[in-house]
């Protein structure tokens, strides 16, 4: 990898670990309007759906990945 790629990643990790998202955003929002406690469910819902998002996710990626075998696989 170049410096200038590795420089462009590092650039690009940095400024996306620093941006708030759009749940963490709304979560702020909700937490602001309705208090901690009343903004539970909307945190446990995007933690469980974020979770069963990237469990789909995998199970996709291990279909397809099993459906087109190649001998570099």
């Amino acid at each position: 990898m170049s410096a200038e790629t590795w420089l462009a990643f590092c650039l690009f990790a940095f400024v996306s670990s620093i941006t708030p998202g759009p749940n963490n955003t709304m979560m702020l929002a909700s937490g602001v309007n309705f208090g901690l406690a009343r903004s539970l469910p909307h945190m446990t819902g995007i933690t469980v759906g974020f979770c069963l998002m990237i469990v789909l996710m995998g199970m996709g990626w291990a279909r397809c990945s099993s459906a087109t075998r190649c001998s570099t696989c």
